[in-house]
């Protein structure tokens, strides 16, 4: 009798030991789950495909958007009258004007005058003055900006600085302050194959000067009245139409045709700016400067016109793309982790798009259901960083009491 109880407590004691011991294993901490990441490429632009004209150099920029394109390298050429963004741009920060002011008047002196008659006789461009006639600072611009007048150029340097070569001086010092490594000035109004720079350095000038209300209103118009010359017709007879809102023709033999604009054209769903500067365009058949600063016109206007496929919209990574995986401890097949939406947006051709994500473990858990987030992938490279969150694809199910009774 005494050995069955004592065998029937010893029973029952293992029993409760392997009882508590089932309890133990069944309770334990389950294991954290493993998430890997997959390597993803996302779909990129290409280049912007731009049909290059045929001309030294050019360069071009969209407003907003950040980023140039140029070809013909950085070899420091003739501008021709391009050069007058320079002078207008310098005579404007020395003395400011708002968009509509006339300025203070500037006397036209016998100098002056003679100046006129003998550009006249060399055939280059002008606009008559007259001793007693003054301009305002505003009409001077004109004169400078629309009929492209060389004489009024040499005006307004000696009435800003005194003489033209300080006038030279201050060009050259305003084109460093700028970053316009690659220009040299010797004359204010172009004339001089000397007067050199390149379609990239003009680029930058068009961009500045454009955001000085005063010089934007004038390259903007057609035409002009001022005191002795009367009507002044812009030397581009184009501007005001096609989205154009100048600003400056040059050509020359040295130069050939040259053409700094800027030109209204929708880009990416949206009505932008497009800068861009021609320079040495040629005009097959002809050595005419007329022909040629035509040819510049022309060849810019197509190279505006390219810009609209410049911004594309696309998407880069679609909606439910895998990243990664989880491995389920209690699980044969991982749960599979894709991106909870596409990566779309504006992206700007010839622009690398890049992915970068930030994961965070799921740590211990019992289980986790479908469309759990557990990172968020992001692409650089479109206009504004996109971003969508990471979740995972399937759930993972409930360990078992048999699983968790039984695992390693």
């Amino acid at each position: 009798m005494r050995r069955a109880v004592w065998v029937l407590a010893g029973t029952v004691a293992v029993l409760a030991f392997l009882v508590i011991l089932a309890g133990m294993l069944v309770l334990r901490p389950l294991p954290a789950f493993s998430l890997a990441t997959s390597r993803v490429a996302p779909a990129q632009p290409g280049p912007p495909g731009i049909s290059w004209p045929q001309a030294r150099q050019a360069a071009v920029a969209v407003d907003g958007v950040g980023k140039t394109w140029s070809s013909g390298g950085h070899a420091e050429i003739p501008v021709a009258s391009v050069a007058k963004m320079m002078t207008a741009y310098v005579v404007l920060r020395d003395h400011p004007l708002s968009a509509a002011a006339q300025g203070p008047s500037i006397p036209v002196t016998a100098k002056d005058a003679a100046q006129y008659k003998k550009d006249v006789k060399r055939g280059d461009s002008t606009a008559k003055v007259a001793k007693g006639h003054p301009l305002t600072e505003r009409q001077a611009l004109e004169a400078l900006l629309l009929p492209s007048a060389d004489n009024v150029a040499e005006l307004l340097a000696r009435w800003d600085a005194g003489s033209v070569a300080s006038f030279a001086a201050k060009m050259n010092s305003t084109a460093r302050s700028l970053g316009m490594d690659h220009t040299r000035y010797t004359d204010p109004a172009g004339l001089a194959a000397s007067t050199v720079s390149t379609a990239l350095d003009q680029l930058t000038l068009v961009r500045t000067a454009m955001k000085v209300p005063a010089f934007a209103s004038i390259v903007a118009m057609p035409s002009a009245r001022i005191p002795v010359a009367g009507v002044i017709a812009n030397y581009n007879r184009e501007t005001g139409t096609n989205g154009i809102i100048g600003v400056k023709t040059g050509s020359d033999s040295a130069a050939r045709g040259c053409w700094a604009f800027a030109v209204k054209r929708q880009v990416g769903g949206t009505r932008r700016v497009v800068y861009g500067v021609v320079l040495g365009a040629p005009a097959p058949g002809t050595e005419a400067l007329a022909d040629l600063a035509s040819a510049a016109v022309s060849a810019g206007v197509r190279l505006a016109d390219a810009m609209s496929r410049t911004v594309r919209t696309m998407t880069v990574l679609p909606a439910g793309t895998v990243v990664g995986t989880i491995t389920v401890p209690w699980s044969k097949a991982p749960v599979r982790v894709v991106t909870a939406r596409a990566l779309r947006g504006q992206v700007v051709a010839g622009t690398h798009v890049s992915l970068s994500y930030r994961m965070r473990g799921l740590g211990a858990a019992t289980a986790f259901s479908r469309g759990t987030t557990v990172g968020e992938y992001s692409a650089s490279g479109l206009t504004g960083t996109v971003s969508t969150p990471v979740v995972t694809a399937g759930p993972s199910g409930s360990p078992s009491a048999m699983w968790r009774l039984f695992r390693s």
